[in-house]
C-alpha cells in the first residue's frame, strides 16, 4: 500500500500554535487546576503556575531544539526514532498515542460532565453518554476535515473562551482594588512546606501538558524548522500568563486564605465568581467556555495522535493501513477513527461510572505517560546532541535537570500511594508499554526492521 500524503506547506504560526494551545486548553485547565492547588499549598497557586511554568520551560529547550532537527508528524516519536533506535522510537511513539488517547478521553467526559451541569439548570436531564455520542461525532467530523480548517476552529474556540475569562479576571481584579487591595500573597509560599508546593506543581504539570502538540504538524506546517519552536514556545508563554493571570484573580475572589475554603468547596470555580461578579448569564456561558476549551482539548489530542499513527504505519512500525489519508483533506483518516472508535468503548465500558470521575481518572493514567514521554525526549536531547558535539558544557545540563524533574514529579505521582483505584493506574501505563514491547519484538522477528 502506497502511503497517503500530509498537505505540506499549508499551515502558518497562529494554525500550527493553535494545536499546542487546543490540546493543553488554558480555559479549560485553568476551570480545575487551582481548585486542585488550593488542596496543597492554599492560595499559592499564581507562585506554583510561575514555577511550573519556569520548569516546563526547560523540559520545552530539548523538544524545541529537536523539532529543528526533525520536524516530522511523528513529533516524540520521530525523535526517539531518529536518535534512539527504531525499537525505542516505537515505544515513544506507543506512549504518546496512549497518553493523547487518555487525555483526550479526559477532556471529553469532563465536556461532556459540564454540559450536563449547564442543561440540568436549564431543566433538562439527559445523560452524560447522549453528551458524549455528539462530541465524539463532532470530534471526528472536524479531525477529519481538511488541517487548516480544523487548526482555526481550534484557536477560535480558544481564543473566544480565553477571552471571556480573561474580562472576567480583570473585572475580579479591578474590583478587589478598589475595595479591599491587592495581595501579593499568593506570589509567596507562605506557610507551604516543599513538598506540599511540589505536590502542587503536579497540577500544575498537568495544565501545560501537550505543549508539544504542534511538533505533530511537522510535515504540514510552512517552515517547520522554524514555525514548530515557535509555536511551542509560544504556547507555554501564552498559556503561562493566562495561567498566573486568571489563577490570581480566582484567588482573589474567593478571598486569600491560607486554607482558601470557598474555592476548594466549589465544583466551578469561574461561574461561581461569574456569578458574584458579573450575572447569571455571564457564569452560564463561562461554563459552556470551558465546556468548549475541553472539546477542543478532545479535537487536538485526536488530530495530533492520529498524524503519530499515520508515521509510525508510514514507517512500518504499525500496521501500513494507518497511512491512509482522506483523498480529499489529506488528514490521516484510519488513525482519526481508531482513536475515536477506542475512546467511544472506553466510555461504553465505564457508562456506570460518573463522567467527571472518568475525566479525572483518564487524566490520571494520561498525565503518567506523558510525563515519561517528556523524559524520553529529553534523553534524546542528550544523546543527540552530545553525540553530535552539537551542545556541550552547560547546555548538556539543561537535559539532565529536565529528566530529574520529570522523574521527581512521577515520583510525586505514586507516592505516597495514592487511594484506590488511583493506585492502579501507574501499573495500567506499565501494562502498556509491557504491550509495546512485546509488539516491537514481533515485528523484529516478523519483519526484522527494528533494531
Amino acid at each position: 500500500m502506497e502511503p497517503g500524503k500530509l498537505k505540506k506547506n499549508s499551515l502558518n504560526i497562529f494554525e500550527t500554535l493553535a494545536l499546542s494551545v487546543a490540546i493543553m486548553g488554558p480555559s479549560a485547565s485553568i476551570s480545575v487546576t487551582v481548585i486542585l492547588m488550593a488542596f496543597y499549598a492554599g492560595c499559592s497557586s499564581p507562585l506554583i503556575f510561575l514555577i511550573s511554568m519556569v520548569c516546563i520551560g526547560l523540559i520545552s529547550v530539548s523538544i524545541i531544539a529537536l523539532n529543528k532537527y526533525f520536524p516530522s508528524s511523528g513529533s516524540v516519536y520521530n525523535f526517539a526514532e531518529k536518535t534512539l533506535g527504531r525499537r525505542t522510537g516505537f515505544i515513544s511513539g506507543w506512549l504518546i498515542v496512549f497518553t493523547y488517547l487518555m487525555l483526550g478521553v479526559s477532556c471529553s467526559a469532563i465536556a461532556a460532565s459540564t454540559l450536563q451541569s449547564i442543561l440540568d439548570n436549564l431543566g433538562i436531564q439527559l445523560h452524560w453518554g447522549f453528551i458524549i455520542i455528539i462530541l465524539m461525532a463532532l470530534v471526528w467530523y472536524l479531525a477529519g476535515r481538511n488541517a487548516k480548517l480544523s487548526t482555526r476552529i481550534l484557536l477560535v474556540l480558544e481564543v473566544i473562551s480565553m477571552s471571556i475569562i480573561l474580562l472576567l479576571s480583570i473585572v475580579i481584579i479591578v474590583k478587589t482594588a478598589s475595595t479591599t487591595g491587592l495581595s501579593i500573597a499568593p506570589f509567596k509560599p507562605g506557610n507551604n512546606s516543599f513538598s506540599s508546593i511540589a505536590g502542587a506543581v503536579v497540577f500544575g504539570f498537568l495544565a501545560f501538558s501537550g505543549f508539544e502538540g504542534a511538533s505533530s504538524l511537522g510535515e504540514e506546517s510552512r517552515n517547520p524548522k522554524k514555525m514548530i519552536p515557535l509555536a511551542v514556545a509560544g504556547s507555554i508563554i501564552i498559556s503561562g500568563i493566562f495561567y498566573i493571570l486568571v489563577s490570581y484573580a480566582q484567588v482573589l475572589g474567593f478571598g486569600a486564605t491560607p486554607g482558601m475554603q470557598a474555592l476548594t468547596a466549589t465544583d466551578a470555580p469561574l461561574a461561581d465568581l461569574a456569578l458574584k461578579y458579573l450575572s447569571g448569564s455571564i457564569s452560564i456561558i463561562i461554563m459552556l467556555c470551558v465546556s468548549i476549551s475541553f472539546f477542543a482539548t478532545t479535537l487536538g489530542c485526536v488530530s495530533a495522535g492520529a498524524r503519530i499513527l499515520y508515521t509510525m504505519g508510514r514507517d512500518g512500525m504499525l500496521h501500513k493501513s494507518l497511512c491512509r489519508t482522506n483523498s480529499r483533506h489529506n488528514t490521516p483518516s484510519v488513525g482519526i477513527n481508531i482513536l475515536v472508535i477506542v475512546s467511544v468503548l472506553i466510555f461504553a465500558g465505564c457508562i456506570t461510572l460518573k463522567a467527571i470521575d472518568i475525566g479525572r481518572y483518564a487524566a490520571t493514567v494520561g498525565t503518567l505517560a506523558l510525563v515519561l514521554s517528556y523524559l524520553l525526549a529529553n534523553v534524546c536531547a542528550l544523546v543527540f546532541f552530545n553525540k553530535n558535539k552539537i551542545w556541550k558544557g552547560i547546555k548538556l545540563i539543561l537535559p539532565v535537570v529536565s529528566i530529574l524533574i520529570l522523574g521527581f514529579v512521577f515520583y510525586l505521582n505514586v507516592y505516597p500511594e495514592p487511594e484506590f483505584p488511583l493506585n492502579l493506574f501507574p501499573y495500567v501505563v506499565i501494562l502498556w508499554i509491557v504491550v509495546g514491547i512485546i509488539l516491537s519484538l514481533r515485528l523484529k522477528k516478523k519483519q526484522g526492521t527494528i533494531t
